[in-house]
C-alpha cells in the first residue's frame, strides 16, 4: 500500500523498484498457481472419466468374443437414422447372430450368476430351471434362460440336478452349453420375438446346459473330447433333416449308420466322465430340433 501513498514523495523510484519487485513476486505467484489450477482439473477429470462404466473383460476369450460381437452391434444400431433402416439392422443382426452361434456352436466355462432355481414336473419328466446372466456394463445384460429336461424316476441320479440343488441364488457359477435355435435357422429367445431392438442390449436366450459348477475349468475341452463333440453335431444332422422332412427315414438311417463306427471309436478314448458329457449334449442336440418349432 506504501507505493500508492509516495508517489509523489522523493522516494517514488525506490518504492517503484519496490513495486516492480512485488509485481515480479506476483507474476511468479501466479503462474505458480495457474499451473497447480491446470494440474488439479487435470487430476479431477481423470478421476472422473475413472468413475464412467467401463465394459468389462472376460478371462474367457470365446466369452469376450460373443460380448464384443454384442456391444459393436449395440453402436451400430444407435447409428440407424429412421424406423426402415433399424427394422432392416436387427433383421440382419439376427441372420449374423444365428450364424455366429452356429459356427461357435458350444460355449464352454462361461462365467455368470445363477438365480430362480427350480424344478417343475409335468408327467414323468420334470424339468431343472434357472437363470444364468452376466453385465458385461451398464445398460447391457445377457440372460441365459436354462432347461434340463429328465425323467422323474431318474431325477436323484441326474448330474445337472445334482449340480445345482445346493447352489444358491446369486451365487457365481462356470457353464458349459448351448443357445436354443429354432429349426427356421432363428435363435430361441426367451419372453420375445426375433427382431426386438432390445435382443441387443438385453438379449434373454433360452439355452440347453450341457454342465455347471461353482469352481473354473479349463476353457478348453481335451483335444479328444472336442473332437466327438464336433463328430455329435455330425451325427445329429441326419436325424435333424428327417424331423423337419427334409429327408426321409431311409436316408437318415444310411448316413447316420455309416458315421456310427467312427463316434463309437471317437467315444472309447474318452474317460467316464467326458463320455457322459457327450450323452448329455447329444441329448441337448435331439432336444433342439424337437423343441425347435
Amino acid at each position: 500500500m506504501r507505493y500508492y501513498y509516495d508517489l509523489n514523495s522523493s522516494t517514488e523510484c525506490k518504492n517503484f523498484s519496490k513495486s516492480n519487485a512485488i509485481l515480479k513476486s506476483f507474476k511468479c505467484n501466479s503462474n505458480y498457481l495457474i499451473k497447480f489450477i491446470f494440474v488439479l482439473l487435470v487430476v479431477v477429470a481423470t478421476i472422473f472419466t475413472g468413475c464412467e462404466p467401463s465394459a468389462v473383460k472376460f478371462e474367457n476369450q470365446q466369452q469376450q468374443n460373443f460380448d464384443d460381437f454384442l456391444a459393436k452391434k449395440r453402436e451400430m444400431s444407435h447409428r440407424q437414422a429412421n424406423d426402415i433402416q433399424k427394422k432392416e439392422f436387427y433383421n440382419e443382426f439376427e441372420k449374423e447372430l444365428f450364424n455366429y452361434i452356429d459356427s461357435v456352436k458350444l460355449f464352454v466355462n462361461w462365467r455368470g450368476t445363477i438365480k430362480d432355481i427350480k424344478t417343475k414336473e409335468s408327467g414323468k419328466s420334470t424339468a431343472i430351471e434357472f437363470e444364468i446372466n452376466y453385465k458385461p456394463e451398464e445398460y447391457r445384460e445377457v440372460t441365459f434362460k436354462c432347461t434340463h429336461l429328465v425323467e422323474t424316476a431318474n431325477l436323484d441320479n441326474d448330474y445337472i440336478y445334482n449340480q445345482v440343488k445346493n447352489m444358491r441364488n446369486y451365487s457365481t457359477v462356470y457353464f458349459d452349453g448351448l443357445i436354443r435355435t429354432k429349426n427356421q435357422n432363428q435363435v430361441y429367445y426367451n419372453m420375445r420375438s426375433v427382431g426386438e431392438d432390445l435382443n441387443i442390449p438385453y438379449p434373454k436366450y433360452q439355452f440347453w446346459i450341457v454342465d455347471i459348477g461353482t469352481v473354473k475349468r479349463n476353457d478348453n475341452l481335451s483335444n479328444n473330447l472336442q473332437d466327438a463333440v464336433d463328430f455329435c453335431y455330425k451325427m445329429i444332422e441326419p436325424l435333424k433333416l428327417q424331423f423337419i422332412n427334409k429327408i426321409s427315414k431311409s436316408e437318415s438311417d444310411n448316413i447316420f449308420n455309416s458315421l456310427s463306427p467312427e463316434f463309437e471309436n471317437l467315444k472309447s478314448q474318452l474317460t467316464e466322465e467326458e463320455k457322459s458329457y457327450i450323452d448329455r449334449i447329444n441329448t441337448c442336440l435331439v432336444y433342439n430340433f424337437m423343441y425347435g418349432n
